[in-house]
């Protein structure tokens, strides 16, 4: 018996707890690998042959039908079976459908299925091991009346076999009575020795009360629960000394007593770092969500956890408080970190048939000066091939180009505030304008909550934008002031929760063409529903809205401006095409921008899904969408392969109402969700 999970079960009846000889018997776990509700469930035996089928005949195996022998003349090669015994399963009498599933997965018959015994007695010897393992199972579901019956019925012997040189299946039935259900009678909680628990770690709110089923997994988790509640009361070494089940088979009940040790008080002593090679040690103890002395927390505990880790240095991280508790429950703390390389390379492809070819190649340094600073230098060229950008007039003879530099250092003046530096020189040519730039950003960066992120800072840019009848020389100082809300499940493949960011950027022209200072505001939101409990069935939709204040849509060069179409915009559409044009069919861009999306993710297997999609959207010349403009609609069908680092997407989407000239279709190739 596992000593940390054997249970001492009692049998009683009405006149047996008045006497004072109560049946006693040990009780075991299952050991053998079921599922999740059943590997840690009490095995609570009834009274002795309760549930099991007719007495056999001595020498045979009960429940089994006798094998029947070849008849005289069958060839030798008949009566042997070298592929195994092909069988069926049918459980019945049970009409709970959770109760059938539990029957179905605690079932070596079923399990083992397409594995076939090599002979008839083989199939008996595991048609007979199923007994247990289904009483078990009907006990820890809260039925300790259940009887069982397996029957084996092979087919009778023709001496020759059918056509296609196959026996027919042999049928095996498990005849279930479940009899009443249990439910319980009484929960009681008690200190270890004598000792006396918190007066707050009680029996409510367990799961467990008068009249609710007696579930074996119930029992075990109320026992977690109240040791959990103790921990979270400071008592670090809490723990369930034992755990006495009582059935009473005459009124059908269960009587449940806990004894529970809770051990010291425990508080934060001092704390051990180890694992460290190239990261600052003082990086990681300004990550420690407690100071000595403090009352045991898990949840700071687990908090502190997390915190390292986000620096992204470490590939393990663990918290945890000594063995043993100290004097006076002054117990050390033991971090234990693995140091992730420092250095890594990386690259990937995109594609549309807008925009053709894309490709992007990086280095980085995860360490640079040992404080967990972020290195990345990067170039991404764009419509290597297959584009139709570069024809005009506006157009240069290279393709799009970006070098960037990113610089990342956590803990910037303080705890968890980042200092953020971008750098970029930028040839891009999208269908509404070329341009060339430089651009600076400066910014910090703070979580105000777990959901909750902001961030300011300045930003300045210098450059060139051509479009068909106009060359705008720009020069800008910005202010980005952002906030951005995550309560996903998941950040590069949500299933459930919703997702807000506001950008809002006030710019002043220091020099170029623009004389008017401007604000951009960009609102995005987007929500997810999981339509079952495992992620298979997920809808998704977004809304994006943008406004620009400040000046008319002539004063504000075309790379500030909003557009709408593409495949993180309105799929169907080539890049900035879903909006008004110019003369020269090019998209002219708008103060106002309005976006919407849904998406139904489908999980076909594990690693494959299929997504059908529907977007929305366009720009217009107001500071606010008037709706002057028709939207832009597009639809299509994308296919989703799930991978450890995120999904990789493949979507062909439709516009419903194109402008004369569109593409029928487009393809977009990317990794990640559409939103």
């Amino acid at each position: 018996m596992d000593p940390t999970l054997g249970t001492m079960i009692r049998f009683a009846s009405a006149s047996c707890r008045r006497a004072t000889a109560a049946t006693r018997i040990a009780a075991a776990l299952l050991k053998a690998p079921i599922v999740a509700p059943l590997v840690a469930t009490l095995l609570l035996l009834g009274p002795a042959g309760a549930g099991r089928a007719q007495d056999s005949p001595p020498d045979s195996v009960p429940g089994a039908v006798p094998a029947v022998p070849p008849p005289e003349g069958t060839p030798p090669d008949e009566e042997v079976r070298p592929a195994g015994i092909t069988y069926e399963v049918d459980i019945t009498g049970v009409e709970d459908e959770a109760l059938r599933g539990t029957l179905r997965d605690a079932s070596t018959l079923v399990e083992l299925k397409d594995d076939h015994p090599p002979s008839l007695i083989g199939l008996e010897r595991r048609a007979d091991s199923d007994r247990d393992r289904l009483q078990t199972a009907l006990r820890s579901a809260g039925y300790y009346d259940a009887k069982l019956d397996i029957r084996i019925e092979e087919p009778a012997a023709t001496g020759t076999l059918p056509a296609g040189g196959k026996a027919p299946p042999v049928k095996v039935t498990v005849a279930v009575t479940p009899g009443p259900l249990y439910h319980i009678k009484t929960v009681t909680v008690r200190g270890a020795n004598g000792s006396t628990l918190p007066k707050d770690v009680t029996t409510d709110d367990l799961g467990l009360v008068a009249g609710a089923p007696a579930v074996a997994q119930k029992v075990l988790d109320a026992e977690s629960e109240l040791v959990g509640r103790l921990s979270k009361r400071g008592y670090a070494f809490a723990k369930a000394s034992d755990r006495e089940v009582v059935v009473d088979h005459s009124d059908r009940t269960m009587d449940v007593a806990y004894t529970v040790d809770p051990g010291p008080l425990t508080r934060y002593g001092a704390t051990r770092i180890e694992g460290l090679e190239t990261v600052d040690e003082d990086l990681v103890r300004g990550r420690l969500a407690w100071k000595e002395g403090q009352v045991f927390d898990p949840a700071a505990t687990d908090k502190a956890r997390q915190d390292i880790a986000a620096l992204q240095v470490f590939d393990t991280v663990r918290v945890r408080m000594a063995d043993e508790p100290g004097p006076d429950g002054v117990t050390p703390v033991i971090v234990s970190v693995g140091e992730r390389k420092r250095r890594f390379i990386g690259g990937g492809v995109t594609y549309s048939t807008q925009d053709g070819l894309g490709a992007n190649a990086y280095w980085g340094h995860r360490n640079l000066f040992g404080g967990a600073e972020q290195l990345r230098v990067g170039v991404d060229v764009g419509r290597v091939a297959g584009s139709s950008g570069g024809t005009s007039s506006k157009s240069n003879d290279l393709p799009d180009l970006r070098f960037s530099v990113n610089f990342r250092k956590p803990d910037f003046l303080a705890v968890k505030q980042s200092l953020l530096v971008n750098f970029a020189v930028v040839n891009d040519q999208p269908p509404a304008y070329s341009r060339v730039a430089s651009e600076l950003t400066v910014k910090l960066e703070r979580p105000l909550t777990d959901q909750l992120t902001v961030s300011y800072g300045l930003t300045g840019e210098r450059g060139r934008v051509r479009t068909e009848d106009t060359t705008y020389q720009t020069s800008f100082i910005g202010v980005p002031l952002g906030a951005a809300w995550n309560g996903t499940d998941n950040l590069l493949n949500p299933t459930s929760g919703q997702r807000a960011s506001l950008q809002v950027t006030p710019w002043f022209p220091v020099g170029g063409d623009t004389k008017s200072p401007f604000t951009s505001v960009l609102l995005n939101g987007s929500t997810y529903y999981d339509l079952g409990t495992d992620g298979r069935y997920v809808a998704a939709a977004r809304i994006g809205l943008g406004s620009i204040l400040g000046t008319s849509l002539a004063d504000i060069p075309p790379d500030h401006r909003f557009y709408a179409g593409g495949g993180g915009s309105v799929r169907g559409y080539g890049f900035q095409k879903a909006g008004p044009r110019d003369r020269y069919d090019d998209p002219v861009g708008g103060r106002s921008l309005f976006e919407i999306g849904a998406e139904l993710r489908i999980k076909v297997t594990e690693s494959i899904g299929v997504v059908p999609f529907v977007d929305a959207g366009t720009v217009y010349d107001k500071a606010y969408p008037d709706f002057s403009e028709p939207l832009r609609v597009g639809a299509g069908l994308g296919l989703r392969y799930y991978t450890d680092f995120g999904p990789l997407r493949v979507d062909v989407g439709v516009p419903l109402n194109p402008a004369s000239g569109d593409a029928r279709w487009q393809l977009y190739l990317s990794l990640g969700q559409a939103f």
